[in-house]
């Protein structure tokens, strides 16, 4: 079983690694963590730590499940690959990179090679270009169901402005105040500069 590291051991290594100054420093940090809030490592890993309900090796396996039902169901807008964008194997070997491209722009998680055939898809050689999109962009897979994307009139995003009609549903902004127009906001969040025009 994982042991928890006793606050007097924690003090002694701290005095004989650090100068007395930076000792003092680190030995009034450590009195100020709650022992409540220390958690050993379960015996399996950090994976098999719990909330009480679910592990967190559990709740990854849901959400690849999850995507792979999502990207099942959209098999034409969906993609896997061995491969980065620039030719490099993901992680060095023995994962894949698998994507959705929605209205909103892509969305991507990596898995490990014994899950590749969950996803059915297109495998390219490459990867499709990575646009910058992180665990905030999680909502771009909403854009899936056919709901309308509308940008504002001041996006530079040109390409995907749409006027919106009175009664459908629009997806706001995460960036309000971003965006110059007032009634309806854009998806992407990026107004447009004098050299967009």
């Amino acid at each position: 079983m994982s042991e928890y590291i006793e606050r007097e051991a924690a003090n002694a290594l701290i005095k004989a690694e650090c100068s007395p100054k930076v000792a003092a420093y680190l030995i009034d940090a450590v009195a100020t963590i709650p022992a409540a809030d220390v958690r050993p490592v379960p015996d399996g890993g950090i994976g098999e730590m719990s909330d009480g309900y679910h592990t967190f090796n559990g709740l990854y396996y849901q959400r690849m499940v999850l995507f792979a039902a999502l990207v099942n169901a959209h098999k034409d807008k969906a993609w896997k690959s061995w491969k980065h964008e620039d030719g490099e194997l993901c992680f060095g070997g023995g994962w894949f990179i698998v994507g959705i491209d929605t209205p909103q722009g892509s969305y991507t998680y990596h898995y490990e090679a014994k899950d590749f055939d969950l996803f059915e898809c297109e495998e390219l050689p490459v990867a499709k270009h990575w646009d910058g999109h992180t665990e905030k962009d999680v909502t771009r897979l909403l854009s899936l169901d056919g709901r309308p994307v509308v940008l504002c009139r001041d996006c530079k995003h040109k390409g995907w402005v749409q006027e919106p009609e009175h009664g459908k549903s629009v997806d706001y902004c995460r960036l309000i105040e971003r965006c110059v127009a007032k009634q309806f906001f854009c998806a992407a969040g990026e107004r447009k500069t004098k050299e967009d025009e």
